[in-house]
């Protein structure tokens, strides 16, 4: 991986919020016991209500990372049958109704911000935010090592999850008083087959955007995250905590059942002259794994729309149909918030590829196949 000077790093300054949602995280991390206790204490005084709650077509948006997930989450949550984790759960994750309760009575950071990606979206505490990952790391081992496959089959079974997540997600929809589920990870990559076992009628989104520009997008992110690591690095230990590990000192990467190809991977990031070229298998790894499931499961196939990045900022209107009615989400009451996005949404214009030709033909050369697959050209 390519290090940063601290003469390099940029300004940044990790809000207050961030400050106390780290403190408090930090304790429920070492002290796992206490946050699936209070979990518990919660759901147990909600089980009147909760218990009555079914789980209908639960909605996954996932693919790799700078793909254009958040935007499409950030979209869909502002539909009135949709409940998500938002930015005030970060500081009492396990306690979704409870910390609802305090939160709205707590009158501060009511005001918008830029997310701390530093890549154009504003934000605010009601925004929608990842933070199912916390709860995965928790309930499954060997969560850190690259070098085990990070697949989850249909054929796995992890009873104390699978009962906490049930609850969790009835005790969010409870509170928001909404009547489905939506999350992003771009982690669930792995975990279709298993999402699609412990809910039959899930609705996946899976968005892919073309290489060179994704690519351009991971590296100028993970860049970023660098340097805001250098100026506070208590942001590593967040970011593994709050299970984001995407980018900076403490990455991960997504091992789709091949450690060999991991381990080249991150061979190739130790050099600039192979650091784009790493990227690219990277992407491809993913994306190819995706497809081969695709192909080889048809409920799965059935219950999943390949979302093209380029094209929802090319024709919105389109594709935001096409999204809902996969999804089967009302359109009616859905359409002042389609016109927004239909006028808003564009292609990012904060940073511009800038590759060398022979980054853009190891790109093309690695990519290529797997990007046909899923009709990018």
């Amino acid at each position: 991986m390519i290090r940063i000077k601290s003469s390099e790093s940029g300004s940044f300054k990790l809000p207050v919020l961030g400050y106390a949602a780290y403190g408090v995280n930090k304790f429920f991390d070492k002290f796992k016991s206490i946050s699936l206790f209070l979990d518990k204490l919660e759901t147990l005084a909600l089980h009147n209500d909760i218990d009555k709650i079914n789980i209908e077509k639960p909605i996954y948006i996932t693919g790799l990372a700078r793909a254009g997930t958040t935007i499409i989450l950030e979209m869909l949550s502002k539909h009135l049958d949709v409940a998500t984790h938002q930015y005030k759960h970060i500081l009492m994750p396990y306690l979704p109704y409870w910390f609802s309760l305090i939160a709205n009575r707590i009158k501060i950071y009511t005001k918008p911000f830029e997310r701390f990606h530093k890549d154009g979206i504003i934000v605010s505490r009601e925004s929608p935010e990842a933070l199912e990952e916390i709860f995965w790391r928790k309930f499954f081992d060997n969560y850190h090592d690259e070098n085990i496959s990070k697949v989850l089959s249909g054929d796995v079974s992890n009873s104390k999850f699978e009962k906490f997540y049930r609850n969790h997600i009835r005790k969010l929809i409870f509170n928001q008083n909404r009547s489905r589920y939506l999350a992003k990870n771009n982690y669930h990559v792995t975990r279709l087959e298993y999402l699609l076992r412990i809910f039959p009628d899930s609705k996946f989104l899976i968005i892919i955007r073309n290489p060179i520009n994704h690519i351009a997008s991971l590296i100028k992110q993970t860049m970023l995250i660098l340097r805001m690591e250098i100026e506070h690095p208590l942001l590593t230990d967040w970011l593994r905590i709050s299970g984001h590990n995407e980018f900076g000192y403490r990455q991960l990467c997504i091992n789709i059942g091949n450690a060999e190809l991991i381990h080249e991977i991150r061979e190739l990031w130790d050099f600039k002259e192979t650091y784009v070229k790493g990227w690219a298998l990277y992407w491809n790894s993913i994306y190819n794994f995706v497809a081969n499931q695709l192909d080889t499961n048809k409920k799965l196939k059935k219950a999943t729309l390949i979302v093209r990045y380029d094209e929802l900022c090319e024709t919105p209107e389109k594709i935001i149909e096409e999204i809902l009615e996969h999804l089967e989400l009302q359109t009616k009451i859905f359409k002042t918030n389609k016109k927004y996005y239909i006028y808003h949404l564009h292609k990012p214009t904060y940073y511009t590829p800038n590759f060398t030709q022979k980054d853009i033909e190891n790109i093309s050369e690695i990519t290529k196949a797997t990007a046909a697959r899923f009709g990018l050209h």
